[in-house]
């Protein structure tokens, strides 16, 4: 459980958006990828509302928290890719431990229970010791004020720590998950019910946040996140433009042909539009997180944006879907293997000579914040997988990050022109 309390910081900035035009056939170049971390700092919450993640007395196994936890806090301690790693136990403050001890914790349980957390010191520690490495608070982030008219101000609150870590460049990767719970649940608010024993029958969240320079916090979840957690939220970051290319030989349909350049195809001419036109656009989306990337993510978000044209999407594939799709199975599929996705686009109007049809991945609040948060968790059995006022947390973390503006993931473009 942490309480927050306010803090200095700095203003907003809006997200920034990379824009390929459309008849480039040049990619900017990314910047030189980190090939290692200099330092990794963990920090595991140990006070009482984390005792039923890491439970003394469980009746018979492990909890989820700690089926995932510990693995993770293994894969950190034998990795080659961090040069120093340092452990910490957060009780009133960060604490220093060996990997050693906070193992045995995690996996015996917490022996003593610590007095609630005040989280804007943390923060501000951790934000401010390691700033060339990556930091890790590994916490359930229940937001319990001493005073609960200051529930009202939790997005401030964290808009105004975190806005430092923004100044210093750095970057946020939320993950959550949940756990079963094996002890004594803390509500947040003081005037609900002090405490639920022997609780719970309901799957209790957690969060893992990773803060640090971008591409360094990038490395870390590529190496050493992955398919962890089944929830992400990421703030702070630019993301370059993906490649991309329509592909004239795969599911073609009407009157067009492509004008390549750079041995890529970036603008199609029409002939005539007698029939509609339906084309594939192959983008390479490995270098976006998975929340960017999952099928619903792509279907809710990524749209067209286009003048004079009903162009739209009709279809989006991941790779292997779309290599097992009738006309395309039979082909050579050797210029398949840049992309990761293929976006299938269909349209019957042009009603200018050309014009430039855009497609933008929107940056959105994923689902699941929504879906997990409540603003009472005094009858958790009743409410479900839910975390007190996980909504106006996040949305201090977007604010700070300038992940609030609704700005695009990337936004990138094919010209369309009419054959003269």
């Amino acid at each position: 459980m942490l309480f927050i309390s306010a803090c200095s910081g700095g203003g907003d900035k809006k997200a920034e958006t990379k824009s390929t035009a459309p008849t480039a056939g040049k990619e900017k170049p990314a910047p030189a990828a980190s090939t290692s971390i200099s330092q990794v700092n963990v920090f595991l919450e140990v006070s009482g509302s984390m005792k039923g993640f890491m439970p003394t007395n469980k009746a018979e196994g492990i909890t989820q928290f700690q089926q995932t936890i510990d693995p993770f806090l293994a894969s950190i301690q034998q990795s080659n890719l961090i040069q120093n790693k340092n452990y910490f136990e957060v009780r009133e403050k960060p604490y220093p431990t060996t990997y050693d001890q906070l193992a045995r914790t995690m996996r015996y349980g917490i022996q003593q229970s610590a007095s609630s957390t005040t989280i804007p010191a943390i923060l501000d520690s951790i934000i401010s010791q390691n700033q060339n490495g990556i930091n890790i608070l590994i916490s359930d982030f229940i937001y319990s004020p001493e005073n609960n008219r200051a529930v009202s101000y939790v997005s401030t609150d964290i808009y105004r720590v975190l806005s430092k870590a923004k100044q210093q460049g750095q970057a946020l990767s939320v993950f959550a998950a949940t756990s079963d719970f094996d002890g004594t649940f803390y509500p947040a608010q003081k005037s609900a019910q002090k405490t639920i024993a022997n609780c719970c029958d309901t799957p209790i969240p957690y969060y893992v946040w990773v803060m640090g320079k971008p591409e360094l916090v990038s490395l870390f979840n590529r190496s050493l996140v992955k398919n962890t957690f089944p929830e992400e939220l990421h703030s702070g970051f630019t993301f370059e433009a993906p490649a991309y290319s329509v592909l004239d030989k795969y599911m073609p349909a009407g009157n067009w042909y492509c004008v390549a350049e750079n041995g890529s195809c970036q603008a199609i001419t029409i002939s005539d539009l007698k029939a509609p036109v339906e084309m594939i656009v192959g983008a390479n989306f490995s270098g976006l997180p998975a929340a960017f990337t999952g099928a619903g993510y792509l279907k809710q978000n990524l749209k067209i944006q286009a003048e004079n044209t009903d162009a739209q999407i009709t279809n989006i594939y991941p790779a292997a879907q779309f290599r097992t799709l009738p006309g395309v199975s039979g082909k050579n599929t050797d210029p398949l293997k840049p992309f990761t996705h293929f976006i299938k686009i269909k349209l019957t109007k042009l009603n200018a000579p050309q014009t430039d049809l855009r497609l933008q991945l929107a940056n959105q609040r994923p689902a699941w914040v929504q879906q997990w948060t409540t603003t009472n968790d005094s009858q958790i059995n009743q409410a479900g997988a839910k975390t007190f006022n996980l909504a106006g947390i996040l949305e201090g973390v977007e604010r700070a990050f300038g992940a609030d503006t609704g700005g695009n993931i990337f936004d990138i473009a094919v010209r369309l022109q009419k054959e003269k």
